[in-house]
């Protein structure tokens, strides 16, 4: 067996603290493949009697000389994340591969969390039935006879003697809602009666918080609005399988979970299936959770179903243990680093009582006077419709307020969409900043990892690559202050803590400050020294005070929201609590609306 080939495949993990040199000899040493066979890069013992092996040299052969040492633990060979197992799906020769699917089950809410570009949509499709899955014969397709058998004895045979009769009938919201307009005109109305077949039209509105937008023109919605409408779209459909992409993008924390309750409420009839990022919204809604994993645009791997808290927390540690699957290098955690003292720095520039008021009867703002100082990153929270981005458009000087003036700062601003335009991603950069400006390239451009889009058309990306050159359009300008809105929609987990990262240095780095709304609290909390807070009524009138800690700010607006969040003990990520339970009840009597240290289970 050739140690070259196996070192991608697996690695060893030892705890020193388990390792008796002596028994370590005439086990795991003894027994060792390559010790047996004269050649080196076994396993040895340095002077100080720890065991070692260099992982280039470790091989699937080794299990059986790990499996001599008698203490469990002390020796673990881990398989790392590779290209095995029985393809579901080829696209052609050097293609993308899938291997496994999740499996739909009536009366179940089925998360589904991984990287963007490792076939969860080509899954979803394959399970709708839009796909007919090749079993990796591209060239010569197999008939249903030879998918059924395949999948005989598995718990997804149901679900293909389905497809096969054409049986399924499924829902489905795509990510990208902001292009709805493009494939619908008329009203919200108008699209939910194209799509009812269940007669909810007005149950469906009322859960997903639209009725009021019934006689709004579609291309006249925001970001918020059109993603409820999409979910209201959908839901009306008379389905066995309802399938939601994303359903949280671009809806503040209330709307995520009054939306999560409709969905979990479908599957009482139905399978549902959940494509989610928001690691709140995918805890709150889902009953299971399939891991995906691979390598992005070359193949896909699928997870057994995992409990929803197991499986993210195990999603986020890079371990499958049940798989013994090391599925990335780093852990991914949501504990806060030491935040700067923002405060004691200088700051940047004031700005004044802020008024705005877009006439009788219509949505009205004020805003109390504030400072933004050198290197602060500060995080804007607040339901949608309470003028979050007229503060920013305020601030900027695209929209005159009624009382105060607008600073005198040069401000640069990350809008919630990027305008599509019929040019590739350099020359669009190119508009900005010199693309291999030292600075740009290693601060935004490859954290981010863009330059790997540069020849693609803006018109073909997705909506994470899509956010990352805007974000990195906005960064990229000469100013005094930047403002993203929304940045994390549609990024996956991994992209929105390296977007994190990116953030929290650029600001360090250059000094400037940096204002971020969105409706991540994991992001959120991640990288802001301070929080503004907006409160109010949506679409009637908002107002916001002073920035405060940060601490101070997410249980100011969890109180006002009526939410309690508590931290996993493993990963220090947020968790909704259910209202009424003992952690909620305990967290509100302490008024600690936002658990600031992790409890750890007894």
């Amino acid at each position: 067996m050739s140690t070259e080939k196996n070192a991608k495949n697996f690695i060893v993990v030892i705890d020193q603290e388990k390792i008796e040199p002596d028994l370590a000899k005439e086990t795991v040493i003894k027994y060792d493949p390559l010790n047996r066979s004269g050649k080196e890069g076994g396993f040895r013992l340095d002077d100080e009697g720890h065991l070692h092996i260099d992982n280039e040299n470790v091989m699937e052969a080794h299990k059986m000389a790990i499996n001599k040492y008698p203490y469990d633990g002390a020796i673990q060979l881990i398989r790392l994340d590779r290209e095995f197992g029985e393809k579901i799906h080829q696209y052609g020769e050097n293609a993308f591969r899938l291997y496994g699917l999740p499996e739909p089950k009536e009366g179940r809410v089925t998360g589904i969390l991984g990287r963007n570009g490792i076939g969860k949509s080509t899954a979803l499709r394959i399970l709708a039935g839009d796909i007919k899955p090749n079993l990796g014969q591209f060239e010569e397709e197999p008939d249903w006879s030879e998918i059924k058998k395949e999948y005989r004895g598995t718990g997804l045979q149901t679900h293909f003697n389905k497809l096969a009769e054409g049986e399924v009938t499924s829902a489905f919201k795509p990510q990208q809602v902001d292009k709805i307009p493009e494939y619908h005109e008329g009203t919200v109305e108008d699209l939910l009666e194209i799509e009812d077949e269940r007669d909810v039209i007005g149950e469906v509105a009322e859960k997903t918080d639209i009725s009021h937008l019934m006689d709004r023109e579609l291309d006249e919605l925001s970001g918020g609005e059109l993603q409820r409408v999409a979910i209201a779209s959908t839901m009306v459909k008379d389905a066995d399988l309802y399938m939601f992409d994303e359903p949280s993008s671009f809806l503040d924390v209330k709307q995520r979970l009054n939306i999560g309750e409709a969905i979990h409420a479908l599957s009482e009839d139905a399978a549902v299936l959940v494509v989610e990022h928001d690691l709140a919204t995918l805890d709150l809604v889902s009953d299971a959770v399939h891991v995906f994993h691979g390598e992005a645009g070359a193949y896909g791997m699928v997870s057994n179903a995992f409990s929803t808290r197991e499986g993210i927390n195990q999603y986020l540690d890079g371990y499958l243990k049940t798989h013994n699957l090391q599925i990335r290098s780093e852990s991914i955690d949501f504990k806060r680093t030491k935040r700067s003292q923002v405060e004691k720095k200088a700051s940047v520039f004031e700005y004044p009582e802020l008024a705005k008021s877009f006439g009788q009867g219509k949505f009205s703002l004020e805003v109390d006077s504030g400072v933004l100082h050198e290197e602060e990153v500060l995080g804007i929270f607040g339901e949608n419709g309470l003028g979050k981005t007229t503060f920013a458009k305020m601030l900027a000087g695209a929209l005159e307020p009624d009382q105060g003036q607008s600073p005198e700062v040069d401000l640069s601003f990350k809008p919630q969409y990027l305008e599509s335009q019929d040019a590739n991603v350099e020359a669009v950069i190119s508009q900005h900043v010199n693309p291999e400006n030292k600075k740009f390239k290693n601060r935004i451009a490859e954290p981010l990892g863009i330059e790997d889009l540069y020849e693609q058309n803006i018109n073909d990306l997705s909506g994470g690559e899509l956010q990352k050159v805007g974000v990195a359009i906005c960064l990229s300008r000469n100013a005094d202050v930047y403002v993203l809105d929304e940045p994390s929609a549609y990024l996956d987990v991994e992209s929105r803590v390296e977007l994190g990262r990116v953030i929290k240095r650029f600001a360090r780095k250059t000094e400037k400050p940096v204002m971020v709304i969105d409706h991540d609290l994991i992001l959120l909390d991640y990288i802001s020294d301070r929080g503004l807070v907006f409160e109010g009524e949506p679409g009637v009138e908002g107002y916001a005070d002073n920035p405060s800690k940060i601490g101070e700010a997410m249980n100011k607006f969890l109180k006002l929201v009526d939410l309690t969040f508590r931290k996993d003990p493993e990963t220090g990520r947020p968790r909704a609590n259910k209202p009424g339970s003992q952690k909620d009840k305990q967290q509100r009597k302490k008024d600690e609306f936002y658990e600031q240290k992790a409890v750890k289970k007894e």
